[in-house]
């Protein structure tokens, strides 16, 4: 049998951030590493990759219909709970989990948030930035309207992420038309805070593209990058906040999948992916030193968490991630911030946990890591991770 391989070719393409461009900078470096051996195991545990486990119970106010978060921020002494899916708003709690303000969307008056796309916490400028799509909301990080900033028109973003002093990434999905009609089109946009004007725009739409699946973190910031990583694809761009470079990793034996071979759905998709074996990127992209850790799709079907070591060349599937301190699996999403993950375990979570727990086993570690969890109306324990 043929041995399998990962090329991990790392890109650095150069980008000044001073003028709009329109063109992708040009290679300068290259370096491959091979993929020379596969384990399967049940499970991967998450303090094999991080050196340091903290637990926060959240305390939610009666009168705060507040119950999961799908993404999670820190900054300030506070942490950013948002809802972005279901309840579209951002629950502000302090470091030792208390209350402190809950930012709501749904008005259209001044200084009301009409519909959150995503949000970030920007450092320079200690504030959170709430994008709408076609504008930014600015919000002190205890949760008080500051200020709007008009974007660019004829022009909707969809996620958001710090840029360095006042700028601000912004990724915009690209929309369903022909080549043609997109020609010149760019992924990625650096705005200006100040003035809302776009300062640069990099990576053009892969050929081919015509259709647009997004996943929940595309753009996040790691290692003092801004990380895009576009669902069902096999590239990986790194941004250099200090350097104003992009470095691409491109994990070849990925599935290349941008494009979705043209299909028109994911069914097609899927079953095009099941036919010929393949392995395809979801979701999840963590990079952790010499470790890559990523969520991917698998022939049969089976998602499976994925951890590259880039020094050994050894790729582990694992049919879980879990906490070995609670014992407890953490489901597919994670939430990255800087050397910081953070998994959000939520009222429903733990309903079905302990249901299931009929020797107990579950309910004792929970009460020796955070004894006061069990005994909330609205059970909500936040994870971090870090080094």
């Amino acid at each position: 049998m043929n041995p399998k391989f990962l090329i991990l070719i790392s890109v650095f393409l150069l980008s000044a951030c001073a003028q709009p461009k329109s063109n992708d900078s040009q290679l300068v470096f290259s370096k491959a590493h091979i993929w020379e051996k596969t384990t399967e195991l049940d499970y991967l545990h998450i303090q094999d990759l991080f050196s340091q486990s903290k637990y926060l119970v959240v305390e939610i106010p009666d009168n705060q219909n507040f119950y999961t978060a799908d993404k999670v921020l820190s900054g300030d002494g506070k942490y950013f709970l948002g809802d972005v899916d279901l309840d579209n708003s951002i629950l502000i709690v302090d470091e030792k989990g208390k209350f402190v303000n809950h930012i709501v969307t749904g008005g259209n008056g001044p200084g009301e948030i009409p519909r959150m796309e995503d949000f970030t916490y920007h450092p320079d400028r200690n504030t959170l930035l709430i994008l709408t799509g076609w504008k930014i909301f600015e919000f002190s990080t205890s949760g008080e309207y500051i200020r709007d900033i008009r974007l660019p028109l004829n022009e909707v973003f969809h996620f958001i992420n710090l840029g360095k002093g006042n700028t601000t990434w912004l990724y915009t999905s690209p929309p369903p038309y022909d080549e043609q009609l997109t020609k010149g089109f760019r992924l990625l946009s650096l705005i200006n805070l100040e003035n809302g004007k776009k300062v640069d725009s990099l990576l053009e739409i892969p050929k081919g593209r015509v259709a647009s699946y997004s996943g929940t973190k595309e753009l996040t910031f790691q290692n003092e990058q801004i990380v895009y990583a576009p669902t069902f694809g096999n590239s990986i761009f790194h941004i250099g906040l200090k350097e104003g470079n992009i470095r691409k990793e491109i994990f070849s034996s990925l599935t290349e999948s941008n494009n979705l071979y043209g299909l028109n759905g994911l069914d097609e998709f899927f079953e095009r992916l099941q036919n010929e074996g393949g392995t395809t990127f979801v979701d999840n992209f963590i990079s952790i030193e010499d470790k890559r850790l990523f969520f991917l799709y698998k022939q049969g079907m089976y998602p499976k968490w994925g951890m590259f070591d880039t020094s050994t060349g050894n790729l582990t599937l694992a049919q879980n991630l879990r906490d070995r301190n609670l014992e407890l699996p953490l489901l597919p999403f994670l939430d990255v911030q800087g050397s910081h993950v953070f998994r959000l375990l939520d009222d429903e979570y733990f309903n079905q946990i302990l249901e299931q727990d009929q020797e107990g086993m579950f309910t004792a570690k929970i009460e020796s890591i955070a004894p006061e969890l069990l005994n909330k109306e609205n059970k909500i324990l936040l994870c971090i991770y870090e080094n």
